[in-house]
């Protein structure tokens, strides 16, 4: 069985956004997109594969909301804008 787990990368390490609580040593698939169309990509992959009452956008739109900025990349911080 495979589940859907928001997470965020800080630059490490990939970050759960909600509560699951992996195994040691656990498998994980992690799915990057590097196409400039990231939005597009994501709305795509969250419609195939996401059970839940929120809608591609609602989750996207959370995640936004919960991303904290970071000051380590000064001025070059486009990445997370």
């Amino acid at each position: 069985m495979m589940r859907a787990v928001k997470a965020y990368y800080d630059g490490k390490t990939f970050v759960p956004m909600q509560n699951y609580a992996f195994r040691p040593q656990q498998k994980v698939l992690i799915v990057v997109d590097e196409d400039d169309s990231e939005e597009t990509a994501a709305k795509k992959f969250l419609q195939l594969s996401w059970s839940s009452d929120e809608t591609a956008d609602e989750i996207l739109s959370e995640i936004r909301n919960n991303r904290v900025q970071s000051g380590r990349f000064g001025d070059k911080n486009a990445l997370f804008d």
